[in-house]
């Protein structure tokens, strides 16, 4: 278990029972034993906790950036740099598929990927063309990173099974993430949420698959990626399965697949699903009975 994933999930999960009401949650010592277990890998590991999340302005102005973060490690310095100003893309005229390898090509060369990325390829979306759904997840996981493709392993897979019990075909989607790189972690525990200077650098490649694939909905796949889309910083658990304009685009927020496989409770799962019905209804899909009962308690 990646204990940052697991902390994560716990959050989420301490967010949608305070939404629904709930006032105080009771801790078993096995529990809190776990959680002191968790966190002092961090402890060890001289994590340093996320910046606050910082508002950014589109491609084409200029961006504050946050002071440059400094982290003390038993007598070791971390200095996080911040990014240079995002690039500003203008797309060449051409069909899709010209404008896509015009595009990967450009974030290959650019060379602030390049040497975020240490030797691995930059990670570009996948999918069709013609997508009426563009699927945007957070910084890749590592599985992504090794097979160069976004939305694979465990995550990935139940993601798949999802959109599948839709009926939707890979035909309809399109997958990417809202990094071209892992942000690498300042030290070697774990991973980290990419910060805002990250962001901002990446989020001119993502806006520009989106305006060639041209989708009919937007899915917000976790936190990361509806924050990257919309500045918003409201948790997700907030705000999912409630429509947002982005630029004139549908943009629905989802629980991203890997709280299901760390909290995967019915109730959990009847969420994301009711998310989905949302897709189907938006696309004029029809819904099954059967499909309407999915998750429901028995």
């Amino acid at each position: 278990m990646d204990p940052a994933e697991a902390i994560d999930a716990l959050l989420e999960e301490l967010y949608r029972q305070k939404a629904a009401g709930v006032k105080r949650v009771s801790v078993s010592d096995e529990s809190v034993a776990l959680l002191k277990e968790l966190a002092g890998a961090a402890v060890v590991s001289a994590t340093p906790k996320p910046a606050a999340p910082v508002a950014m302005a589109p491609a084409t102005k200029s961006v504050a950036r946050p002071a440059t973060p400094v982290t003390k490690n038993e007598g070791t310095i971390i200095v996080s740099h911040p990014l240079p100003e995002p690039p500003v893309i203008k797309l060449p005229s051409g069909t899709k598929t010209e404008q896509l390898l015009w595009l990967q090509k450009t974030i290959e060369a650019c060379e602030v990927t390049q040497k975020h990325l240490e030797g691995k390829k930059a990670l570009f979306g996948r999918g069709s063309e013609t997508a009426k759904v563009f699927f945007v997840g957070e910084a890749p996981a590592l599985e992504e990173v090794e097979a160069n493709r976004s939305f694979v392993g465990p995550a990935g897979e139940l993601l798949s099974k999802i959109i599948s019990a839709t009926g939707l075909t890979e035909k309809e989607c399109y997958f990417a993430n809202l990094m071209t790189w892992r942000p690498k972690p300042p030290t070697a525990f774990g991973k980290r949420p990419p910060n805002a200077s990250e962001v901002a650098f990446n989020r001119p490649y993502l806006l520009a698959q989106i305006e060639i694939i041209k989708p009919q909905i937007i899915v917000a796949v976790g936190a990361q990626a509806f924050g990257a889309l919309t500045h918003s910083t409201t948790p997700i658990m907030q705000i999912r399965g409630q429509w947002q304009k982005v630029d004139g685009l549908e943009v629905l927020p989802t629980l991203h697949p890997n709280y299901l496989l760390h909290s995967p409770s019915l109730s959990n799962k009847r969420l994301v699903w009711e998310d989905f019905m949302q897709i189907m209804t938006k696309l004029g899909m029809p819904i099954s009975d059967k499909q309407k009962a999915y998750f429901l308690p028995a």
